[in-house]
């Protein structure tokens, strides 16, 4: 049998190659030579890579029925919120519109909506759905628009009043931060007065001028600053000023007459003092294991060290982040002291005031609450957005 070698239909690389007859030759032309071929291709190839991204992405995030995701550790878990809503949609959107919510929990019976932090999602009945955040919503430019939802005052240059329920209580007591931009341009606007840039606290009512020289009449006046800002009367130094709570009789066991023969004159009765048990133990301190009545104490700290000579006509960022009883004060992106509180941070109901006469003359960009403490890469990222100039 003789094949012949001319012969396209068994010639398999020829398959691949088109012919281009000119006048004088026929010239063959290789299929990957043709851009818009190759183009067409590509095309229809990002196209499946989208479509299964895309599924993928649509499997990670749905609802997962039969289940529910709370906190880690149960029995110490407090939701980020609860509260009743009428669908599982409405749930999840809270959860989207809330900073540090990982995950939701919602019970199609009660309609009973539970937000939280660092969970973990675990078998239920037929009542119970979770939704868990994507991880998307971690990656740097979503971390940009959480923030962008955390700006309570995108840009004022006058006084604003930012109702209270803008500001979620913290996932942890004692653990939230402020953030914002200040800029002064003149410096010498209610010189020799304390000028307010902003506090959450004691309210202010309508009309009432701040007008104090005093720093102790001012905190007589304004007892509840969680926390306040201020400019000092007669420098351009800041003062940062938080409400905090300490036990104020806390017994520690110790005390002068310790081990001493004491004795009933009358029953002649006799013990020995702070000894940790017996028929004659001293149940008026802790040292016997008694229960002493320990009452709360509130008192207003401040802290305006490393916050002196801020510019005038520059913007600078100030972060303050509360961790318990420590302080991280950022300037700049920096850090520049970190301050130990003698008692724990108090969160408070009230409204937040910013620029109340008698203020400064200047302006605040992008005034954040977060109800968490804040990283140098969380600070890095706020200091990149623009000022919101449509938040009110």
């Amino acid at each position: 049998m003789i094949i012949d070698k001319n012969n396209n239909l068994l010639n398999k690389s020829k398959a691949y190659e088109t012919k281009n007859n000119n006048k004088d030759n026929t010239e063959n032309k290789n299929i990957f030579s043709d851009f818009y071929l190759i183009g067409f291709i590509l095309l229809i190839a990002f196209s499946f890579i989208g479509y299964a991204i895309y599924i993928y992405n649509f499997k990670s995030v749905e609802i997962q029925e039969n289940s529910s995701f709370y906190g880690e550790d149960v029995n110490l878990y407090e939701p980020l919120f609860n509260e009743q809503l009428n669908t599982i949609n409405e749930c999840i959107d809270t959860c989207k519109n809330n900073i540090i919510c990982d995950g939701i929990t919602y019970n199609s019976k009660s309609q009973m909506c539970s937000g939280t932090k660092n969970g973990l999602v675990r078998n239920e009945n037929s009542e119970y759905s979770s939704w868990v955040k994507p991880k998307e919503f971690k990656l740097n430019e979503d971390i940009k628009k959480d923030f962008i939802k955390a700006i309570v005052v995108g840009h004022t240059k006058k006084n604003k009043v930012v109702n209270r329920m803008k500001l979620q209580n913290p996932y942890m007591i004692g653990y939230f931060s402020y953030s914002f931009n200040l800029t002064i341009y003149d410096f010498y606007k209610n010189y020799g007065s304390w000028r307010h840039v902003f506090h959450k606290g004691t309210s202010i009512e309508e009309g009432t001028l701040i007008n104090y020289q005093s720093w102790e009449n001012l905190v007589k006046d304004y007892p509840i600053q969680s926390i306040g800002v201020w400019l000092a009367p007669f420098t351009n130094n800041l003062r940062i000023a938080v409400t905090t709570q300490s036990e104020k009789n806390k017994n520690t066991g110790k005390y002068s007459d310790a081990f001493v023969k004491k004795c009933n004159d009358i029953t002649k009765e006799c013990y020995i003092t702070d000894m940790p048990g017996g028929k004659w133990v001293d149940k008026k301190y802790s040292g016997d294991k008694s229960k002493a009545n320990i009452q709360l104490s509130d008192n207003l700290e401040f802290f305006d060290n490393d916050l002196q000579n801020i510019p005038i006509n520059k913007e600078i960022n100030i972060t303050i982040s509360f961790k318990g009883r420590d302080v991280e004060v950022s300037y700049g992106g920096k850090i520049v002291k970190v301050v130990k509180l003698d008692g724990l941070p108090t969160i408070n109901k009230s409204h937040l005031y910013v620029m109340n006469d008698k203020t400064f003359g200047g302006e605040i960009n992008n005034l954040i609450y977060y109800p968490d403490a804040l990283t140098l890469d969380n600070i890095k990222n706020i200091m990149t957005l623009k000022p919101n100039i449509d938040v009110n």
